[in-house]
């Protein structure tokens, strides 16, 4: 019976005690922000170059899709001995005496590619003819990424150039 008493009064503590706990404490508030600004600085950096890493993988994309088309209109030109039409309806008399497009021929400053590619709405694309041979910037280059020096990733001050002589079409890195 004393036994019985005994566990009826702590039974009743207890639940006064989790009554009068219903809340989180300081300390433990304090430990949930510490442990998320923690996480946060090391979540944070790998997100931040997201955007960039985008635009570089978009660049390399639309790149090599123009060095493909370049290769496959010279291809063309080898084994075809009459006119023939390569890219966006573009006449085989348009190529040079190497076989490759000038970059004149390949589309206008504004859309440098939309005579080479198919559905080349490259808005994000510009050709400045002001060098010799003209420049190319893709989203990454045209001032849309930090320059951060990784090496063979298009990125701040680097463009593209074209050489219609032996049809390259390459990253320059200065």
């Amino acid at each position: 019976m004393l036994r019985q008493k005994q566990v009826q009064i702590l039974t009743r503590q207890l639940r006064i005690n989790m009554k009068l706990r219903e809340g989180f404490t300081l300390i433990e508030l304090i430990l949930v922000i510490v442990i998320i600004g923690i996480l946060s600085t090391v979540a944070i950096p790998r997100f931040s170059n997201l955007i960039d890493n985008s635009k570089i993988a978009s660049e390399l994309s639309t790149a090599a899709s123009v060095q493909s088309a370049i290769d496959a209109t010279h291809g063309e030109w080898i084994t075809n001995s009459c006119p023939f039409i390569w890219g966006n309806e573009q006449n085989s008399t348009l190529l040079n005496t190497e076989g490759y497009p000038d970059a004149a021929d390949m589309g206008d400053t504004a859309n440098p590619f939309k005579y080479i590619l198919k559905n080349a709405d490259n808005g994000d694309w510009i050709r400045n003819d002001a060098f010799s041979p003209p420049r190319y910037y893709g989203p990454a280059t045209n001032g849309g990424t930090k320059d951060r020096n990784l090496a063979h990733k298009p990125e701040g001050n680097d463009y593209w150039e074209y050489n219609a002589t032996v049809g390259t079409f390459k990253l320059i890195e200065p």
